[in-house]
């Protein structure tokens, strides 16, 4: 896992500085004001490529006919995307002057923060539960901790099913979001010139085309 996150962080790296402006040596009086805003495309593509890529993996159809270690390398690889989410929107967030459109990220800022929560939670729980039955676990064993064959299959019963509620609920929610995340999408698309349509465009397609490898190569 730790490898795959390496591979995917360099990737973004790499494509960041493909993507991102920056300040010709010949123009050194380039403000940096100037060279945020020139930033926030990108920015905005990045950030919706990565909850789009997302809203993909919760819905996964065959997430349960998968292990339990899959199923947490799966979860692991939705935190870190949204993370990332959270971490660009705070960066848009920064560069922005308008009241209403800053408001708009705020709430994306909030849907997607608790959204990286919730998923970080699954990924402990698929991780932790294991353990919880286990009484070969050293810890169980010093202690003489044992189940009954009943008490184990009503725990891994139990775990099953918040597990499994919990990301149907997700599923949910990103469905409910949907319009409204459509909505400002539209919002600040109408607010682009062609070059950073384009610049947007070129930024969401490339982290698109990572996103989904990544999460390919579980």
């Amino acid at each position: 896992m730790m490898n795959l996150h390496n591979e995917l962080l360099s990737r973004v790296k790499r494509t960041w500085e493909m993507l991102r402006p920056s300040a010709p040596p010949h123009k050194p009086s380039r403000s940096a004001d100037h060279l945020i805003k020139m930033n926030l495309p990108p920015l905005l593509g990045r950030r919706d490529a990565a909850y789009d890529c997302v809203s993909t993996l919760i819905a996964d159809q065959e997430l349960f006919a998968r292990d339990e270690a899959w199923r947490q390398k799966h979860y692991g690889i939705i935190a870190g995307l949204l993370e990332s989410a959270a971490e660009d929107t705070k960066s848009i967030l920064r560069t922005l002057s308008s009241p209403d459109t800053a408001s708009r990220e705020q709430d994306l800022y909030d849907l997607i923060a608790l959204f990286r929560d919730i998923v970080q939670v699954l990924e402990d729980f698929t991780r932790l539960g294991s353990a919880v039955l286990n009484e070969e676990h050293p810890t169980f064993k010093r202690f003489g901790i044992r189940y009954t064959d009943a008490e184990r299959l009503r725990g891994e019963r139990l775990l099953s099913e918040v597990e499994i509620s919990t990301v149907n609920q997700l599923r949910v929610y990103c469905t409910r979001a949907l319009p409204k995340i459509t909505r400002y999408r539209e919002y600040t698309a109408k607010s682009f010139s062609k070059p950073y349509a384009s610049r947007y465009q070129k930024a969401y397609d490339a982290y698109t085309g990572i996103f989904r490898e990544a999460a390919g190569e579980q």
